[in-house]
């Protein structure tokens, strides 16, 4: 009996991060017109950051983060967290962004509409593959 009710809450947990998925990535893509300028970016500053490690063992590592100077519409915006994160930029590399002219101090990665489909579809596979999984065992176990 417990190990059908730790598969059914990995199963609740799959269509929960499904459904997570897809907000995001329906959230994203209504927004991602938003962005209409770009420009490129000069990376000012990597800082480091210890969080836990996402492989679920209990150690940390490191992730490393990427901040940016930009100009937009002749005003300057300095040290801004850069939409474009690899461990490979060093201060000094250049990337492209994406604004909103609106609010230039919003910024994206230029591929924001690719992102939000593979969200989409990500979130769309998990959360009714996941659903229809479970009603396929519930037929089957009826039976």
């Amino acid at each position: 009996m417990l190990y059908n009710i730790k598969k059914l809450g990995f199963f609740v947990l799959a269509i929960i991060l499904g459904i997570i998925s897809l907000i995001i990535g329906i959230q994203t893509n209504a927004t991602k017109d938003l962005y209409d300028s770009a420009v490129t970016a000069t990376v000012v500053d990597i800082e480091e950051e210890k969080q836990m490690s996402s492989r679920g063992d209990g150690d940390y590592e490191i992730v490393k983060n990427a901040y940016i100077d930009y100009e937009a519409d002749g005003k300057k915006y300095e040290h801004i967290l850069s939409p474009v994160q690899n461990d490979d930029l060093k201060i000094g590399d250049t990337v492209e962004i994406l604004y909103q002219s609106g609010n230039p101090k919003e910024v994206a990665s230029p591929d924001v509409g690719t992102t939000a489909v593979i969200l989409i579809a990500v979130g769309a596979v998990v959360t009714f593959g996941t659903i229809a999984f479970l009603v396929f065992v519930f037929i089957k176990e009826r039976k």
